[in-house]
């Protein structure tokens, strides 16, 4: 009986232990026949990869690990927002203070200006019924005081723009207001040789003929930096032009430039200007002779206007603005004086037969008989050309003296003034009448050492 237990354990165990056995030779055997298979199956062999220049041999390269600072790419990986270093918190906590700092200071001074006005401090803008802290009030008095902040980039640098005129025997009757670009000269740019500044026809005979009639002034609308220099080569022995003045002494209002007259220290009655540009004189349009903008081609138009410029200097007219005003249209101011010259030339004409008339009768009764006199226009042209050729023929011949003359009186006075750039912020530039005093000191000083 033990013995049949025996055996049938060894039979039980034996059975659990043949189905491992048969399966492991079966599974060996499958994966040698697939390698077998897998190796018949590829056609790459180490002839043709030779022919195709692929060295089998060769050893593979491993892949590149990662990097911890690397992202999947290969690209460094950027700082998370949260993470910063000690310099960039430093760095951040001096650009909100900056910031602050800066609303700070916009608050006060916002606050500043809305201050009360202050009798003795502010003279020209006190308003005691602007006083109080009423909203409007308040307002008032910052937005005053603000437009006198921005005033320094939009208003002249002076209320004085020329200094007071010459005593009467020496004064020019009118002031004649002149701008520079597209008026006397045109400027054009070339891509072959840049800019090129052009003189129109006749501008010197119109400066130096007028010269002698007018106060002459160029404002030019363009900063001084870039139409000094043209000035100068319009009149370089300071003959014709009395004064320069440029964009800086100009104002400016939404966007436009704007010259004002009331500035010139001159008076308004005896003045008149100019200019291609309608919006430089908006401010005073009554004593303006409006012109088209010179292109650069060739024209009379300056020259034209010779004739009635000249007969309103030679006249006495208390006031130029009625007489600018009498023309329908000022742009034609040239051809409708023409017009007007030639009935007074045919009404002189007519009282000067009416006066040979008379001459014939009294020439029966033995009297002389007078000589035909020109007309007074005739006269002030003939002695106005004579004068314009006497200077003309004068600077030909002693311009270039004259001018080293000038230049080393400059220097002189220059270096006897003593000037320096504190003194000349502090008390600005010798005026003409400084000038005038220390130039007779100087002769006095001279007289006396002789």
């Amino acid at each position: 009986m033990i013995s049949l237990v025996v055996r049938s354990m060894r039979g039980a165990r034996m059975a659990s232990i043949r189905p491992s056995i048969a399966r492991q030779p079966v599974l060996s055997m499958g994966q040698r026949f697939y390698a077998d298979n897998k190796k018949s199956d590829n056609i790459l062999d180490d002839d043709l990869l030779a022919k195709a220049g692929i060295d089998s041999d060769a050893p593979k390269q491993e892949p590149r690990k990662q990097q911890l600072n690397e992202d999947e790419f290969g690209q460094p990986r950027k700082r998370k927002n949260n993470v910063k270093s000690t310099l960039d918190k430093k760095k951040d906590r001096l650009a909100k203070l900056f910031w602050f700092s800066i609303l700070g200071a916009g608050v006060a001074g916002g606050a500043y200006n809305c201050r009360e006005w202050d009798q003795e401090e502010e003279k020209d803008l006190y308003n005691a019924e602007e006083n109080g802290w009423a909203p409007g009030n308040v307002w008032t008095r910052f937005r005053k005081r603000m437009w006198g902040v921005t005033n320094v980039f939009t208003e002249p640098a002076f209320t004085d723009l020329l200094p007071p005129p010459l005593p009467q025997p020496y004064r020019h009757p009118l002031t004649l207001v002149l701008e520079l670009d597209d008026l006397l000269v045109h400027a054009d740019w070339d891509h072959k040789k840049g800019w090129k500044t052009a003189k129109r026809p006749g501008v010197d005979y119109f400066l130096g003929y007028l010269s002698q009639y007018y106060e002459i002034v160029i404002f030019s609308r363009s900063s001084m930096a870039f139409a000094e220099t043209t000035v100068t080569k319009l009149d370089p022995y300071h003959a014709f032009v009395s004064y320069s003045l440029f964009r800086e002494a100009c104002r400016t209002n939404d966007g436009k430039v704007i010259k004002d007259l009331s500035l010139m220290n001159r008076d308004l009655a005896k003045l008149v200007i100019i200019d291609p540009d309608e919006d430089c004189y908006s401010m005073q349009p009554e004593n303006a002779i409006p012109i088209d903008k010179w292109d650069g081609k060739r024209d009379d138009k300056l020259v034209r206007l010779i004739p009635f410029l000249e007969y309103l200097a030679t006249q006495p007219v208390k006031d130029v603005r009625p007489v600018l005003a009498s023309f329908k249209d000022r742009k034609n101011i040239p051809q409708e004086f023409a017009e007007r010259e030639a009935k007074l030339r045919e009404q002189w004409e007519k009282d000067q037969k009416s006066v040979n008339g008379s001459s014939l009768a009294s020439s029966l009764l033995g009297i002389s008989q007078l000589r035909p006199r020109k007309m007074p226009l005739d006269v002030i042209r003939e002695h106005g050309q004579r004068n314009y050729l006497n200077m003309y023929n004068y600077l030909k011949e002693n311009g270039e003296k004259l001018l080293q003359e000038e230049q080393q009186k400059t220097k002189e006075l220059l270096a006897d003034q003593n000037l320096t750039l504190e003194k000349i912020f502090t008390e600005g530039m010798p005026t003409a009448e400084d000038i005038a005093k220390q130039q007779a000191a100087a002769q006095a000083a001279e007289g006396q050492k002789k």
